[in-house]
Parts: C-alpha cells; structure tokens; sequence
C-alpha cells in the first residue's frame, strides 16, 4: 500500500525548475548542476542553493543516481552513485586538488572538505568515459568555483548567508567578500555551522552534534591580455562530531587544501588554452571514545594524517569542429596514524596497546590522456583514453602483516579508453552511445589496512598489497526529447568490473579486539555487474509553473556468490512542482521523494533491508530587494519516520533514522 501511496502522492507534485535551465552537455555522459544564483542553458538548480549548506555530500544526494552512505546524523556522508563508492568515485576540486581520508572509517571522505559555499557548479562526469582528471570507474565529481572577473574599475562585492533548521538547532553562516580590478581579484570566504541531536519521526533522539568551520582566500593576477595565475588556500575544521555507528566520534580534523594554478589562452596558434595546476592537502584527524559514557571498558584514541600532492598540465586545441585535450598528470598519497587502547577495568587494567593504521602507505600515480570531441554532419563522436603507472607501498610495514603476505610492494600499468557517438534524429530528438573501460588500482586502506573494523560489520579487515587492479567495462546510452517546454531523457547503463575489490571473512583468523567477530581480507573477485538508469522529465506548465519528474534505479550482482552486492540505493522517484510569480520574486515549491522498499540486500555483510518510505517538503523564496531573498521551508511535513538504505545501524534494533520535521529559514544579502 505504501508504494501506491507514494506514487501518488509524487505525480501530483512537480519541479522547481523551467525545462530550459535543464540541458546536460552532449559529447559524454555529462550533467552540470548550478549551485550559485547564475545559471545557463547547460545546468540545472539544487533546491539546496536556496540556503545553507555544510556537507557537499548533502548536497550530492538531490541529484539523480546519489545516495550517501551516513555514519553521523548531520555530517560527512560519503557518496554512492549507481552502486559506485569510495574510491571508485574521483572527488576533486577544480580539476585537480582533492584530500584523502585521515579516518579509516572515512569520518572525513572528500566530499566533506569541499567548502560547498565556494563551489559555483558541480560537474559529473559518468561512468569510464572522461580520462582528462585521473582515472574513472564510476564517476569523476568536479567541484568548480567561479572563474576570475577583471574589471577596468576597482570593484567591491561580496554576499551573507545565515540559516536556521528547527529540527537540531542546526545554524549555518557563510560569507564572502571581494575586491576586484583589471589586474587582480582577492576573494576571502568564511562559513561556520553548528548542531546538536534533532529527533526522527517518531520522537527518538538520535545524536548528531556537530561543529564545522572554514577559511578560504583566493587570489588571482591577470599577468597580461592571455596569462593568468592563481592560488587558492582553503583551511578546514571540524570539532567534537558525533558518529552513534561508530565506535568512536570525531573530535578534531583539521585540513589545509592548496592549489596555484596557470592559465596561457590563445587564439589561432598551436594551441587554444595551456592550464597547469599543482597541489597539495594536508590532513589531521583525531577520534576517540572519550565523549562516550565513562562505562568504556577502554579508552581509544586515533591519530590519523594524510598527505596528498600533485600536480597537472593540459593542452587545449579547438578547430571548428574539433576539440582535442591532451596532458599529463601525477599524484602522491601517503597515510599514517596510531591507535592508543588504555585498559579501564578487568585483568590488564592499567595497560596500553599501540597499533599501526596503514603502515605508513603510500601511492604514487603518474599517468598520460587524451581526449577528443569532433562533430561531423548529424553525428558527433568521442574519444578518451590514459595510461596509468602506479607504485604502491607500507614504508613501515607491522610485524603480523609481513607474515600475510611475500611482497609488500606492487607497480601497475593500468590503460583506460571510451568511445562514443551522438546522433541528431531530428529537432527534437537525439540518441548517444558510448563503450568505455576504466581502471583504478587499489586504494591505501584496501592495499595497506591493519586489522581495523572499516566495512558495514564489526569485522576488522586487512589489506591486501596484491590485490589487482579493478577495471570496468561499461555502456551507457542516453535518448532525449526536447521542445521548447518539455524534456524527456533516459540514461541506461550497464556495467561488468573485473578484479572487483571486496572482502572474504579469514575463518581462525585472530583479531585485535577480542569483542571482534573476526577478521576480513580484502580480496579481488572475478567479476560484478551493475545495471540501471536515470529518467527526467521536465515540463513548463504554462507562464507560471514548472515540473520535473526524476527516478534512478541501480541493480548489483556478484555472480560469484550469486548474491546482490551491498550498499545499492532503492529504486527513488522524486517529483517537484513550482511557481514563478512577480517577475521571480516569489517561488513557491513542493518536492516530494518516494524510495521503494529494498530487499536485495548482501547477507555476507550483514545488510539489512529497508521499508519504503514517503516524504514531502514545502518552501519558498522571496526576493524583498534587488540583492536581498528569504527563504522559508518544510522538510518531511508529514513527520515521517524512515531510515535511508545506507545509514548504518546505531544498534542492532536501533538504526540512524533520518530527521522529522524540520522548519527551515535562510535569508541571503548580496553586493
């Protein structure tokens, strides 16, 4: 009955957005998402640039395909898109920059370093189909900030943002404030948010405290008409977390993210752009159990830092028709940390133990790419392709892992390539096809973990310095109908991923921690497949209303075990319906979301099943002044109470539901 209902409660609602302000790029499997008030006829608007936010993967989870894997209530959810995760998804920042996870239970995945405030859109490139920014398996995520604006007359201009959520006291501020000219821009940028537990639908409290802060400057020197240099310096922090599925909460991670970057533009020459980038990040992350009741039996404490470095050149050469890239690029990443357990009570009261996280791992990637785009009559085709070497090691490898295992070292020559078409059929309708195979090699945690509990059970997992690299063989389609007021597309996939990195329970095995089920081994399997799709369809409902239907629907397989693979989102369906009134000063909307039940659960990995489950918000947007907007929302109105499929459990008969009602204000300045 709950599936009918929220079927019928979706179709009766609609978009926020007009059709025209939802076009994908063609060429690849491309989507771009507006975060910021401007917008072009290549990206869509989230409903969450309307206020606030301090997660990027909150953000990432309104669009088609997300889910986000949550371990705290209201911080660091770690994205899944069409089954892909963790390393399989390549997070960056304007192109390049990104940071490694500190916390082996990725309290800090990437997406939580994003300052999201500072992101002008977000570019998804799907699928092994775009090679120009490192290797790609399921999926590049580009965040991109606004490029530099030179004006012959020295400009001031800035904005303030501050937010309020109900539901957990959650308050949110960010600004920014800048100087421009005809030779340099200066951008300073700040955001702090801070939250305490809210309540799910059915008054339970679930703990969700949180502080998250950061700074930003970003500077930029028009050398001449052609020259560009820039440097951006982002400073991240977080404090006293809350993680109720973990054993341990966040107490401090402090993140420095730097980038400098070249840019050469240039017209009938050799080449059209010359962009160059280096960077580094560093990583400090600290967690423990000592924010726990004083029952602990032990007290843990984590050090954790992480390094990475690298750097990345590109030529660009446009011809009419033709659009060819071409470049090279490296990185370096390298992680270390301590884990401190000081015995409170029984037999070795008084005693500490020391372990190793990652052994002081390190992964080094240098690789070559080219990428050409070139249309010719009704047809356009491309194609990408790299080649990766990777060299990996622990430099301070633990006495029990070298019994595991005979070489510890490992170097890969990983090649990638797609191809693709895009036809023209007519005004209104166009195909695409593209065929292309990625390959990522291992990552630290799955090459050089220490017996620690990282997965969906309580199992500790060691690495595995042999594990072979992954590769997926993928199709994606795409068939689209456009008019003036509407647009259909539907995006099939099919994915087959070879040497897939999963985990096999090691059956005598001894852990660490004797409260251990056991112990994993991070294992290649021979093959896994992946099959879905996304659908829109967008309407402009005469002069003052728009609509848009979105679904998303994934299906993993391992044929191995002949059993679904763990962590897949439900087949979702949203349906958003909204006003544009007094020239767009008042934008009314409802969204409403339904998630059907999932049942294709991993019983290897102890995963459970999930309900199906309804939610509608309510908002608006009130422009009072040129510069000056409100905005007021409703989240879950109906106070329902549900779980995502990828939050974890808390306990087993208590899992990290979702928030309840929530009231939401914004208001936003501009200058």
């Amino acid at each position: 009955m709950s599936l009918w209902v929220g079927i019928l409660l979706c179709v009766t609602t609609y978009s926020q957005q007009s059709v025209d302000t939802f076009i994908y790029k063609i060429l690849e499997p491309v989507s771009v998402y507006a975060l910021k008030s401007k917008s072009n006829n290549k990206t869509t608007r989230l409903t969450s640039s309307e206020w606030v936010q301090h997660d990027a993967g909150q953000v990432l989870s309104q669009i088609s395909g997300f889910g986000t894997i949550r371990k705290s209530g209201a911080f660091a959810f770690d994205p899944v898109f069409r089954g892909f995760k963790l390393e399989q998804l390549n997070v960056i920042n304007d192109g390049g920059v990104t940071a490694h996870a500190a916390c082996p239970n990725r309290m800090d995945p990437p997406t939580s370093q994003v300052m999201i405030n500072q992101v002008q859109e977000i570019e998804i490139l799907k699928g092994p189909h775009n090679f120009r920014f490192g290797p790609s398996s399921g999926a590049v995520i580009n965040f991109k900030t606004e490029e530099p604006q030179f004006t012959e007359k020295p400009r001031l201009f800035g904005r303030l943002n501050s937010g309020f959520e109900s539901n957990g006291n959650i308050g949110r501020t960010e600004g920014m404030l800048g100087v421009r000219n005809k030779k340099l821009q200066l951008l300073l940028a700040g955001s702090y948010s801070k939250g305490q537990d809210y309540r799910d639908g059915s008054d339970s409290i679930i703990n969700a405290f949180f502080s998250r802060g950061a700074l930003n400057m970003a500077l930029s020197y028009k050398v001449n008409e052609k020259q560009t240099a820039s440097i951006n310096l982002t400073r991240n922090f977080a404090r006293n977390v809350s993680f109720p599925v973990l054993m341990m909460d966040l107490l401090s991670d402090d993140t420095w993210l730097i980038q400098g970057k070249y840019a050469v533009k240039l017209s009938g020459k050799l080449f059209n752009r010359w962009n160059t980038q280096v960077y580094t990040s560093l990583v400090d992350h600290q967690m423990g159990n000592s924010l726990r009741p004083s029952s602990a039996s032990m007290l843990s404490h984590v050090f954790a830092n992480t390094k990475t470095s690298g750097a990345r050149t590109e030529l660009m050469v446009k011809r009419n028709t033709f659009q060819f890239y071409t470049g090279a690029d490296l990185k370096y990443e390298f992680a270390n940390g301590t884990r401190t357990r000081s015995m409170l009570t029984g037999p070795m009261s008084g005693k500490v133990f020391t372990d190793t996280l990652w052994q002081q791992g390190s992964i080094f990637r240098t690789g070559i790419f080219a990428h050409a785009n070139k249309k010719w009559g009704k047809n356009e085709f491309s194609i990408s392709t790299r080649v990766d070497l990777v060299k990996s090691r622990p430099q301070q490898a633990s006495s029990r892992y070298k019994l595991a295992y005979d070489h510890l070292y490992s170097t890969e020559v990983n090649p990638s390539m797609s191809i693709g078409i895009v036809r023209t059929l007519s005004q209104k309708w166009l195909t695409g096809a593209w065929l292309g195979r990625g390959v990522r090699s291992a990552s630290i945690t799955e090459k050089f973990i220490n017996f620690l509990p990282v997965g969906m059970d309580a199992y500790e997992v060691i690495g595995n310095p042999a594990l072979k690299p992954e590769s997926n063989t993928q199709f994606d389609f795409m068939l689209q109908y456009k008019t003036e007021k509407t647009l259909f597309q539907l995006s099939p996939f099919a994915a087959t991923i070879d040497n897939f990195v999963s985990s096999i329970i090691m059956p005598g095995v001894k852990p660490m921690i004797a409260t251990s089920p056991g112990v994993r081994q991070y294992v290649n399997i021979d093959k896994a497949t992946l099959v879905g799709f996304e659908l829109t369809w967008s309407q402009q409902i005469g002069k003052y209303f728009s609509n848009e239907f979105t679904s998303f629907y994934t299906k993993g397989h391992n044929p191995a075990k002949d059993q679904p693979l763990p962590e897949i989102n439900p087949f979702e369906i949203k349906n958003k319906f909204q006003g544009r009134f007094d020239e767009n000063k008042l934008s009314p909307y409802v969204l409403c979301r339904h998630a059907f039940r999932q049942d294709r659960v991993s019983e290897d990995f102890g995963e459970r099943k999930t309900k199906a489950f309804t939610v509608v918000d309510l908002g608006m947007r009130l422009v009072m002044l040129k510069s000056t907007q409100l905005t007021i929302a409703s989240q879950n109105i109906f106070d329902v109470t549900y779980r995502e499929h990828l939050s974890r459990y808390i306990k087993p008969t208590l899992p990290l539901s979702s928030p309840g009602r929530s009231f939401v204000v914004m208001a936003s300045w501009e200058f």
